[in-house]
């Protein structure tokens, strides 16, 4: 039976009761933390409140795990406000305290009730009878780890911008080397930069290339004979300098990252089985969702939880069309990445998927169905600790024989069918 059915007859354990006796919430900001703590006790009774506001600096959290130590707090609930809740979250950890991180929208106040001291008294609520679920964290080291792959992301849309902003320096002043060489940031790409910004003449630049650009030196001998404005070879110089220091940066921290994760190579090798995930991608994928699958029951909450999956539409016994969540953002937007190369390995399932999708849905949203798949088959990839092996199914084929029956309904109700069988015949 359908968990959403409806049946009178049948009663169902409602499991609300007092999950933490001695529960605390926590209302943080910037520069302090409102504590309220409830404590119900042992032969029933109405429960015994506290309030006391902390300071959010480091001695104002040690202040504030003394004081619910001394109550004898064994748990307590926040909302995730930006990054405010780490300090206190990592605060309550290092005091042994169970800390539980609330969505801001699961726990809203009553409108014309919300203060400080009513938030908190209420998240401790929350906390005592377990009435919202809480947000999934990894580990420390997952949460650290978050940080540098999530500033790498930072860090390759800024090399982007920075390339983008020397293509345009060089198209603006007639140089277009971006139509004639396919990266012109590479091997012989960058000699020729190279040699613009050290103000060497053309000839010079040429003699540098090497031979896989030799069908090509004429062209390049036509787009070199611009001559770049001084104020734009000086706005040339700045931007390779900043193409260089971004360069420096992603390999420094690419180097730290792989060395953190030095004890989870296997998984990473793992991922990188998937067609469209390379290392950086299998880093930021497995930083986002920690070492363990077992904060995920099944492969259905891990896409909900990262925003891929379509979102729960169902009113009056009919099911809508329901937009997929927010979700992780990072998490979503890699997929989303990885989908893109794997669509294009025309060997894997994802080409035919993606295709069999691409026209009932449009491009876009084919990559984020096909992202959605990327990520159960990653999930079972690290759930049976086995490298993927594509299963080769013909996704088309099952398409013709889905649809099939309702094409020849609609071909012989419109004439067709008789000029379809005649073209079919020897």
């Amino acid at each position: 039976m359908n968990s959403d059915t409806v049946d009178a007859d049948t009663l169902r354990i409602d499991d609300m009761h007092v999950a933490h006796p001695r529960a605390a919430g926590l209302d943080v900001h910037k520069m302090h933390v409102t504590a309220a703590v409830r404590l119900c006790e042992a032969g029933g009774g109405p429960a015994r409140t506290a309030v006391r506001e902390f300071s959010a600096l480091p001695d104002g959290l040690r202040a504030m795990t003394d004081w619910l130590r001394a109550h004898g707090v064994t748990a307590a609930a926040m909302e995730g406000t930006g990054v405010y809740w780490k300090a206190p979250f990592e605060a309550l950890e290092d005091a042994g305290i169970h800390a539980d991180l609330l969505h801001a929208q699961h726990v809203k106040q009553i409108r014309g009730k919300k203060t400080d001291t009513n938030d908190s008294l209420w998240l401790a609520r929350i906390c005592q009878f377990g009435l919202a679920l809480p947000s999934y964290v990894p580990p420390r080291l997952f949460r650290q780890l978050r940080q540098l792959t999530r500033y790498r992301r930072k860090l390759v849309a800024e090399r982007s911008r920075n390339r983008n902003r020397v293509h345009k320096t060089l198209d603006h002043d007639g140089l277009r080397l971006g139509g004639i060489l396919s990266d012109i940031f590479g091997a012989n790409g960058r000699r020729i930069l190279d040699g613009l910004v050290a103000g060497r003449p053309p000839d010079a630049i040429l003699a540098g290339l090497t031979n896989h650009v030799q069908a090509k030196l004429e062209p390049l001998s036509r787009a070199l004979a611009a001559v770049l404005d001084p104020l734009a070879l000086v706005l040339l110089q700045m931007q390779v300098a900043d193409v260089d220091r971004v360069d420096a940066a992603l390999a420094a921290l690419d180097s730290r990252i792989h060395a953190e994760m030095a004890d989870y190579q296997r998984p990473l090798r793992l991922l990188q089985t998937i067609p469209g995930i390379d290392f950086g991608s299998a880093c930021t994928i497995l930083a986002e969702i920690g070492p363990d699958l077992g904060a995920f029951q099944e492969a259905r909450h891990l896409g909900a939880w990262a925003g891929v999956a379509p979102g729960n539409n169902t009113s009056a016994g009919k099911r809508r069309a329901g937009r997929a969540r927010k979700g992780n953002r990072t998490l979503r937007a890699t997929l989303a990445e990885c989908a893109h190369g794997a669509v294009r390995t025309k060997s894997s399932q994802f080409y035919e998927y993606h295709r069999t999708l691409a026209g009932r849905l449009g491009y876009k949203r084919a990559v984020l169905a096909t992202a959605h798949k990327l990520l159960r088959v990653l999930h079972a990839v690290l759930r049976d600790d086995r490298p993927y092996t594509d299963p080769g199914i013909d996704y088309r084929r099952l398409l013709v024989e889905r649809n099939a029956p309702r094409w020849l309904r609609m071909l012989g109700q419109y004439g067709f069918i008789n000029e379809v069988q005649a073209a079919a015949r020897p």
